[in-house]
């Protein structure tokens, strides 16, 4: 198990959180669910010649006397920053058979190290200029660095995948332009379809792509400019994508977290017996369901850290889910009652 501490680092200011195979966290905006994101990337990261240059790459150079960050795996510890320096960093032997594992899937691509990739917020903004990435980089247009790395990482992928399906259209990678097909006949290119669609396709390529050669995928925002069933059939990819692989989702949405329970009760209730298992397994295959034993879920708020998922359950705590839906329901609710009071009084609005 990895465990993760922070402590005065930006806006977060007391993290402590357990890393494992499927990990969520959800907040307010501003409550440092990017900056955790890229810090999580870095950490995981097996590059100890550049190890602290990494935080000014993503933009997160926060490192403060008063500064602490301990990443350890079990009782070994693998990453401590103290008093502005960086006094100990050991690449990890985390589960060192997902080498092996990626090794079988694609042994061209496989380094031997347990490296990271992340998928940033603003992945959409692929389709824009991904053609011309290379005269932006010439102009030194101040794009971020994050999103400049994750071009590069898109175009590796176009590359190699050439087609698939997403979200009930087909990704076509047509004489070098990404075009989307909406039936058999008619397609538009990246830039022209939906913003949902400009932002999932970049996802959905990465992903695949990274699947068979990174441990560590951390995605921030899967369901950017998505309709709540297409977030579903989102969260359904990536957990069916990352089977081998270790996978980070900061969301805003609590659909997210709804589906994520239907998951992890998937697993629970198929594991019951062999008639539950196999009729669960039609509705969500194995392949999407999610160990409780190998979750985590976190709020992070007030640059806080504190766990959602039951203790008895293993599943994220209703109560988080439902806070959004109290709150509309008790605006709701005191609006109906200023309305049933005041309803019948006479005075008009002209003359209020």
């Amino acid at each position: 198990m990895l465990n993760l501490i922070v402590k005065n680092f930006g806006v977060l200011k007391d993290i402590n959180i357990k890393l494992n195979k499927t990990n969520v966290f959800i907040g307010d905006n501003g409550s440092g669910k990017s900056v955790l994101a890229k810090l999580i990337t870095i950490v995981t990261n097996e590059v100890p010649e550049n190890f602290l240059n990494q935080f000014k790459e993503f933009n997160i150079d926060f490192i403060t006397n008063e500064t602490v960050i301990l990443f350890k795996e079990d009782e070994n510890l693998l990453v401590h920053i103290a008093d502005n320096i960086l006094r100990y960093h050991q690449p990890s032997k985390y589960k060192r058979n997902l080498i092996n594992q990626l090794s079988a899937i694609n042994p061209n691509r496989v380094t031997g190290r347990l490296e990271s990739q992340y998928i940033p917020a603003e992945r959409n903004l692929i389709s824009i200029f991904n053609q011309s990435i290379s005269n932006i980089v010439l102009a030194k247009i101040p794009l971020p660095d994050t999103l400049l790395k994750f071009a590069g990482e898109y175009n590796k992928a176009r590359k190699e995948i050439k087609e698939f399906n997403l979200l009930n259209m087909k990704y076509v990678n047509k004489n070098g332009n990404d075009v989307i097909y909406y039936d058999n006949d008619n397609y538009l290119p990246l830039e022209s379809s939906s913003s949902g669609m400009q932002s999932a396709l970049p996802m959905y390529l990465t992903l695949q792509y990274f699947s068979s050669s990174y441990s560590h995928i951390i995605i921030e925002e899967p369901e950017l400019n998505l309709f709540p069933k297409t977030q579903i059939e989102a969260i359904k990819y990536i957990i069916q994508t990352t089977t081998k692989n270790d996978t980070y989702i900061m969301t805003h949405s609590p659909y997210i977290l709804s589906i994520l329970n239907i998951l992890l009760f998937a697993y629970k209730a198929s594991n019951t017996n062999d008639i539950l298992n196999d009729k669960i397994s039609i509705i969500i295959p194995k392949e999407q369901q999610i160990n409780p034993d190998e979750f985590s879920a976190y709020l992070i708020e007030n640059g806080i850290s504190i766990t959602i998922k039951g203790k008895s359950t293993g599943m994220i705590q209703e109560n988080v889910i439902d806070n959004i839906g109290d709150i509309i329901t008790d605006s709701f609710e005191e609006l109906m009652e200023i309305y049933r009071e005041y309803k019948h009084e006479k005075i008009s609005l002209k003359n209020a």
